[in-house]
């Protein structure tokens, strides 16, 4: 990611990682789903933090890891965009 898209992390941004990551289908993901719902258990959070950290440069991998699964995918996004325009 660079500078720019770390600015501008958005509910697509999120869509577009887990699919990169997980190979979700683009119509399974909605803004009102929950990770509990995609299936994602702790170690995929870590791997999502990881590499969110990995191309941000800011420290996620806990914060990440610690998200409820049980909030939708954009109060997520909301939660990361967050803290990347920290």
């Amino acid at each position: 990611m660079t500078e720019q898209a770390v600015e501008e992390f958005t509910t697509e941004s999120l869509f577009a990682l887990l699919r990169e990551l997980f190979a979700f289908p683009a119509e399974e993901l909605v803004p009102t789903k929950t990770l509990d719902e995609l299936g994602l258990d702790s170690l995929a959070l870590m791997e999502l933090g990881a590499v969110l950290e990995e191309r941000t440069g800011v420290q996620l991998a806990t914060l990440v890891d610690g998200l409820s699964r049980s909030v939708p995918l954009d109060h997520v996004a909301r939660t990361i965009s967050g803290v990347l325009e920290r």
